[in-house]
């Protein structure tokens, strides 16, 4: 698990990556995390703001699986999400999640490239 907290809707919360955030995603928004990156990644790199109901649904995500593992109520709820946070806030915390994201799945910097493959002689054998 990945971490990190933030201040969004006036609370310092705690957000986290990691495979309870991806089965929790997928409960709530009824569709594959990765999808949901597929169609948000090119939109942030325009500068815009991916879909609100889906940023929503991985906020509140990253959110749970972080409190769940600790046996805690989460200090915010979906409606301090949509009724509280600011845009700016919003974005911030995607963007945390993005790099948690990123933290998660990252190839330690020892590990070799492409490993050698036994009874393969050349670059093109």
């Amino acid at each position: 698990m990945k971490k990190s907290e933030i201040k969004i809707a006036g609370k310092a919360v705690t957000l986290c990556y990691c495979y309870a955030t991806e089965i929790a995603f997928k409960q709530l928004a009824e569709r594959d995390i990765n999808d949901f990156w597929l169609e948000a990644v090119p939109q942030l790199r325009e500068q815009r703001m991916p879909d609100v109901r889906q940023t929503i649904y991985l906020l509140l995500a990253s959110i749970t699986a972080y409190y769940n593992s600790l046996e805690e109520q989460a200090p915010v709820t979906d409606k301090d999400l949509m009724n509280e946070a600011t845009p700016t806030e919003l974005g911030t915390a995607l963007g945390t999640v993005m790099r948690l994201r990123g933290e998660f799945y990252a190839v330690p910097a020892d590990e070799p490239a492409d490993k050698p493959t036994k009874g393969r002689k050349g670059k093109n054998a």
